[in-house]
């Protein structure tokens, strides 16, 4: 017998479960429910910030790590170019050198002083003790150079006579001649051009026709009937031949060639926007309107800095340049060459190493016993950091005294350093083995 079913209990149990299922689909997400996808979107929320913020954290000191490379390179490039040109168209040593014609004695204390190259140990730190703080927590002490030579023009100038001026010195008359011709091409005014090369208090070398030379100091130039002429101070006055001279200008010197000289001084220290308004920019800082707005705060910094030296050997202010921006150190060490007997007889070569006290002794004042004519070659060490924190610890320094960190200061973090050497040959100072 076939079993009877149910129709209308069949129907309304599938009518059950079809109800059971709609109110599935339309009830919300429970309490449990709602909190785990919150909490899984905080996390999610949170990484991103995390991984966003570091990301941009590590661009930045990135960023200013390449800053610190980028200026480091400039920096190094203009001691290097400087550097080639110790010594270019001046004297070695105006203490021992054989060509000088007269006697420096009586010269300002600036020219006395003047050498192809002087290196003081520790010169920007001795001459700047205030803005160097944060160098004797780092163990740093930068030196100072001072080098001699031309560095406005590679010209020689031709003389078409040399007689004394109005009020002492002399004028030097110049030649309109390949050299005069070459320096004013192309400019709009010839005598800026001029007064660009012979500025007011910078030396004028005055080779006389047996090559012998000697020094004045420049108290202006001008140009009159096409010529240019150069007005010389006082003292040192330029040696004339006579009977009773061994050297120096005769017949009004014609023939003769002059061409400036400059001492230029680079060292570390701190340069004030107030005294120096034009680089005031440089230490601008973005403002804020609150408050209570409170940044990090800006560790002391110093800057690689070139500037000119007068004949009394005081600096030119207006001559001040930055070279490269947080600069930590500055250090040297140079080779020498001495032939110890006879002519021809190959010299002896010595290296002193960066910050060898024995380097230091030679290429010290001339007027305490340095012999600059000696040096062949510098070797530069110069290290410069980064803007602001980047790193929470530091690095021990190098075995030879390089910093690879710089501290900020107490609670400040540490700046990451970048260093250059290079070893510099020195073109112009081999000529004459004293």
């Amino acid at each position: 017998m076939t079993p009877r079913v149910d129709r209308q209990g069949l129907r309304g149990l599938a009518e059950r479960v079809r109800d059971a299922r709609r109110r599935s689909h339309a009830r919300g997400f429970t309490l449990i429910e709602l909190m785990i996808a919150m909490l899984a979107g905080v996390l999610v929320s949170m990484a991103a910030f995390l991984l966003a913020r570091n990301a941009s954290t590590f661009f930045q000191n990135e960023a200013r790590v390449t800053t610190a490379q980028f200026a480091n390179v400039l920096g190094m490039g203009r001691l290097k170019t400087d550097l080639r040109r110790a010594g270019f168209l001046a004297s070695p040593n105006v203490v021992d050198d054989p060509l000088l014609c007269g006697n420096p004695s009586g010269w300002p204390k600036g020219m006395k002083e003047f050498a192809a190259l002087r290196i003081d140990a520790d010169g920007s730190k001795l001459a700047h003790p205030g803005d160097h703080g944060l160098s004797s927590a780092n163990g740093l002490t930068p030196d100072s150079m001072i080098i001699g030579g031309t560095f406005s023009t590679t010209e020689y100038f031709t003389i078409q006579s040399l007689v004394p001026g109005g009020g002492g010195g002399f004028t030097v008359t110049l030649q309109n001649d390949g050299a005069m011709h070459r320096t004013v091409l192309g400019a709009q005014d010839k005598l800026q051009a001029l007064q660009a090369i012979f500025v007011v208090g910078r030396f004028l070398r005055v080779v006389d026709n047996e090559g012998r030379y000697s020094f004045g100091i420049i108290k202006g130039v001008s140009v009159q009937g096409g010529l240019a002429r150069v007005a010389l101070a006082t003292n040192p006055a330029i040696p004339v031949n006579s009977t009773n001279e061994r050297c120096g200008c005769d017949d009004m010197c014609v023939g003769g060639m002059v061409n400036p000289v400059s001492r230029v001084r680079y060292d570390l220290r701190r340069v004030d926007p107030a005294k120096y308004p034009r680089y005031a920019p440089l230490f601008n800082k973005a403002l804020t309107a609150g408050s209570y707005h409170k940044g990090e705060k800006v560790a002391a910094r110093t800057e690689l800095v070139r500037v000119e030296l007068d004949a009394a050997g005081n600096e030119l202010p207006s001559t001040l340049e930055i070279v490269a921006e947080y600069a930590v150190d500055l250090k040297f060490g140079i080779t020498t060459a001495t032939v110890p007997g006879p002519p021809n007889q190959a010299p002896v070569i010595q290296r002193y190493p960066v910050g060898s006290a024995k380097g230091y002794g030679i290429v010290k004042s001339v007027q305490g016993g340095g012999s600059p004519e000696r040096v062949r070659s510098v070797q530069v060490r110069f290290s410069t950091r980064s803007e602001a924190r980047d790193r929470d610890v530091g690095i021990p320094k190098a075995k030879d005294g390089g910093v690879f960190r710089y501290s900020l200061g107490q609670n400040l973090g540490f700046a990451r350093v970048r260093t250059l050497t290079a070893d510099v040959h020195l073109s112009n100072m081999g000529g004459i083995n004293w």
